[in-house]
């Protein structure tokens, strides 16, 4: 099993919009849960181990601004 990944995403101001950010990370291909926290804006990735972490660093920033969030650390 990979490590955790750890990201925090600006802009997140309920559940809901971290239920959004939560279900667009966890339909990513090499991701196989995620934690999400509104009121910090931690996330915690849990990677499945089928995408190369560079690869993956990277669709888990487009999921993120998919949702009209922000990465702004990892």
């Amino acid at each position: 099993m990979s490590e955790t990944i750890e990201i925090t995403v600006e802009g997140m101001t309920c559940n809901g919009c971290a239920g959004k950010v939560r279900g667009a990370l966890e339909s990513t291909d090499g991701v196989a849960a995620a934690e999400v926290d509104h009121a910090t804006g931690l996330v915690q990735v849990r990677p499945d181990g089928t995408v190369p972490a560079e690869d993956l660093g990277f669709a888990i920033d487009e999921a993120v601004e998919s949702t009209g969030y922000r990465v702004v650390a990892s």
